[in-house]
């Protein structure tokens, strides 16, 4: 009798605990966060994609664009063709920024790190920055069904149409910020401009124009990214156009994570590239004792700030002369050194070229010594270097006669083009992503390519390819991004993307 009793009272209690039970907040920790927050992440996104360190992410642009040369390892400068991840940008950065627009559907009126339009603004403003550089890489990526953790074989959307869907998201931000809502609700977590909702405004517009001129070289997207150009130009929230308007990343050694990425790197390895100093020197064209890929003779005095010792040679990337042993400078490559994000020197350069191509009536002459000056202003203040006032006035006055000589270049593109392009890729060192982007459109300088390569032509790399993963987890959507997005349809490194005409 007292078994059965027994066994009464335990399938009551068994019963019991079938049924649905509110335990309070007894899962909860009680120390730590129940909802993110969102100049914590704001933060936390930034910090992820500014010290972001790698070959991959930051050194082989440099190389591709002759900025540097290898002295050891030579594989990336020969250009090795293997898979390379894009995981990290994904999981560990636009995830964050998502992650802080999802915030503020679900808490809509929560201002405590800033009205919430400035947050999703930035949130978005980043994003548009992460994604074109994801593009830009690859060709066509993931985008329009990217960051949904539910979905593990998201679609490939064309290059064309990511470009389109961040000029969007760009024009989206720029038109939801509160500017004047910072003086009584300050935006958090921002390390970038600290909360200037006047200034991302800016920079969202000059982004517009940086992205609308990489569709320039696409015929049925011409009329678009003029349109695109000009009404961000023209929009009232202005533009970058001062060197205090200019985004920089400033990093800390102090909490041991948040260091410049390439003080991260093997300094050893690498060395400035024969074919950047002798540009730098103005090094005339042609004979054994030359590199030079430019039709540049001037002396650049921006040598001061890039090289561990000026006037010394790098290190011969595609030529056979005699090198030396210049390097990145230390001013750049140390733990607290700062690093550009996006400069209004990109700008003006970018408004030279709209004035060269027809698509403003801006005086190119005007804004091609803009784009020379701010880059002296800026570089030279943020690495406190004093460069001789006379020598700067020099080289930029010698740049705009070199835009209107007829005879300046090759004979085979606008000497007006020609020479912005020559000055994009010495004022955008060293992020080497964007060199590496506009010399892909623009074709000039005239890099050649290293005398032994790995990959199958022989060409300098056009992108990167692919990661590995891909091949299993999203296998369909990759192979139709490499039959119908890439030229030829192989997905090498070499192969060209929608946008690389």
């Amino acid at each position: 009798m007292k078994k059965i009793v027994l066994l009464f009272v335990l399938m009551v209690f068994s019963l019991q605990g079938c049924k649905n039970i509110d335990f309070g907040d007894y899962n909860q920790n009680p120390i730590g966060p129940n909802d993110p927050s969102p100049k914590d992440l704001l933060t936390g996104g930034m910090i992820n994609y500014f010290n972001n360190t790698g070959r991959y992410e930051l050194t082989v642009p440099t190389l591709n664009i002759q900025w540097q040369a290898q002295t050891a390892y030579t594989d990336e400068m020969q250009y090795a063709d293997v898979p390379v991840p894009w995981r990290y940008k994904y999981v560990q950065v636009l995830s964050n920024f998502k992650e802080i627009i999802k915030y503020y559907q679900d808490h809509p009126d929560d201002n405590t790190a800033g009205k919430p339009e400035n947050q999703i603004a930035i949130s978005k403003i980043m994003m548009a920055y992460i994604f074109k550089e994801l593009a830009d890489s690859y060709g066509d990526i993931p985008f329009s069904e990217a960051l949904n953790p539910d979905n593990h074989t998201p679609k490939y959307d064309s290059q064309i149409d990511v470009y389109h869907g961040i000029i969007d998201m760009l024009k989206e931000a720029r038109d939801m910020i509160d500017v004047a809502s910072t003086s009584s609700l300050p935006v958090l977590g921002d390390i970038i401009y600290n909360g200037d909702m006047a200034k991302w405004q800016m920079l969202a517009n000059s982004l517009i124009l940086h992205a609308s001129l990489q569709l320039s070289n696409v015929p049925s997207e011409v009329n678009y990214a003029k349109g695109e150009f000009t009404s961000a130009l023209n929009n009232p929230a202005g533009v970058l156009e001062n060197a205090s308007d200019d985004a920089w990343v400033h990093y800390s050694s102090k909490d041991g994570f948040y260091k410049n990425p390439y003080s991260q790197m093997r300094r050893a390895d690498y060395a400035l590239s024969k074919e950047f100093t002798d540009d730098l020197q103005g090094e005339a064209n042609g004979g054994p004792a030359s590199c030079n890929p430019t039709f540049n003779h001037t002396a650049d005095p921006r040598e001061q700030i890039f090289s561990t010792q000026p006037s010394v040679d790098g290190v011969p990337y595609s030529c056979s002369a005699h090198g030396g042993a210049a390097q990145m400078s230390s001013l750049i490559w140390s733990d607290e050194a700062p690093l550009p994000f996006f400069l209004s020197s990109w700008t003006w350069l970018d408004r030279a070229e709209a004035a060269a191509r027809g698509w403003t009536s801006e005086d190119y002459d005007t804004a091609l010594t803009n784009g020379i000056n701010n880059s002296f202003n800026t570089l030279a203040g943020h690495y406190g270097v004093n460069l001789n006032a006379a020598d700067v006035a020099a080289y930029v006055s010698a740049r705009v006669a070199d835009a209107n000589n007829a005879a300046y270049g090759d004979g085979n593109a606008n000497p007006k083009l020609i020479v912005v392009a020559e000055e994009k890729w010495v004022a955008m060192f060293p992020k080497g992503f964007e060199g590496w982007t506009q010399w892909r459109r623009l074709h000039y300088p005239l890099l050649q390519p290293h005398p032994n390569p790995f990959n199958s032509t022989g060409q300098i790399p056009r992108r990167y390819a692919y990661p590995a993963e891909e091949s299993t987890v999203n296998p369909d959507n990759r192979a139709e991004a490499v039959a119908n997005g890439l030229t030829p349809a192989e997905d090498r490194n070499d192969s060209r993307t929608r946008w690389d005409q």
